[in-house]
Formats: structure tokens, sequence, C-alpha cells
């Protein structure tokens, strides 16, 4: 479930919140990748501390691990709420990183597609240059002299036939 941005507010602290407040809609729009970056690693060490946190107030509230000091837990009320506004901020930052790449490779394809459109363009006014010297007509057939003999369709199937009976005689 999303949290809205005045409980954010009120579950963070001011440099908490000012790095969380970036991560939405309209501040999210204007950084750059390498601020998007810096700001994926900051909030993800926040989550990491805000984490330990829970956990360890979890134990406590088992009974499963002793009280920490009240400093070495930092702020650790609501922190279960704390880490899902971290979390949040997190997947917001990664989805925009994820756009922004996105953004640039495809402007980089069609920059290269673009490239290439204009390198082909550019050849198709290349002609091929003619062939130079060629060969004559090259050898002439000679018809041959020897008499073609034809055989009658009719004549083909019959030598067949008598072929078959003559084998036929033979085997007896």
């Amino acid at each position: 479930m999303t949290i809205s941005l005045a409980s954010e507010r009120k579950l963070l602290a001011h440099d908490e919140f000012e790095l969380i407040r970036t991560t939405h809609h309209p501040d999210i729009q204007s950084l750059d990748l390498d601020a998007l970056r810096k700001a994926r690693g900051d909030i993800r060490g926040q989550l990491e501390r805000v984490r330990t946190i829970s956990r360890h107030k979890r134990r406590e509230v088992r009974g499963k691990g002793e009280a920490r000091a009240s400093g070495a837990s930092g702020n650790a009320e609501h922190a279960q709420e704390r880490k899902q506004v971290f979390a949040q901020a997190l997947r917001r930052t990664n989805r925009q990183i994820a756009r922004k790449e996105a953004e640039e490779a495809r402007a980089r394809t069609a920059d290269g597609v673009r490239r290439a459109l204009n390198a082909k363009r550019a050849n198709a006014a290349v002609r091929h240059p003619g062939p130079g010297r060629t060969a004559n007509a090259g050898a002439v057939d000679k018809p041959s002299r020897a008499a073609r003999t034809k055989v009658p369709p009719a004549k083909v199937g019959s030598v067949s036939q008598a072929n078959k009976k003559a084998q036929a005689k033979k085997d007896g």
C-alpha cells in the first residue's frame, strides 16, 4: 500500500525526508541518470539501516534479543513503516533509472539507424564501373554430322514387351 507524502513527512527526519521527496513525481523527472544512481545508493543505505533497526525491534518484542541501547537503534519508532517508505522510494528510483536507460538506448539505436540510412543513401549514388574489355562471342557450336536415329513412339513399348516375353520364355 502506498504511503502519502504527509505520512512520509511525519515518519521521517528532515534530512531523510529531503532524500525521499526527490523520488516523487515532479522532482524525479528532473534528475539526471547520475543523480538518480547516487540517490539510489543513499536510499539503499538508509533502507538497510532501517531494516536492521526493524529486525532488532521485532526480536526485542519477541524476547529473542536483548534490548539495545537507546542510541544504537536510532529512531526505532515506526520502524516497519519507515522501512516501507524507503522501499517504495527505492522502487520508484529503480523504475525511473530503468526508464532513463531505456530512453538512452532508444536514442542510441535511433542514431545508429539514422547513420546507417545516411550511409546507404550516400552509397546508392555510386555506380559500378563498366566491365572494360570483354571476350568476343566465344566458341561456335558445330553441328554433329552423325545421323540421328529416331525410334517411333509406338515401337518403344513393344520392344519392352518383346524383352519381357523372351525373358519369360527363358525362365520357363
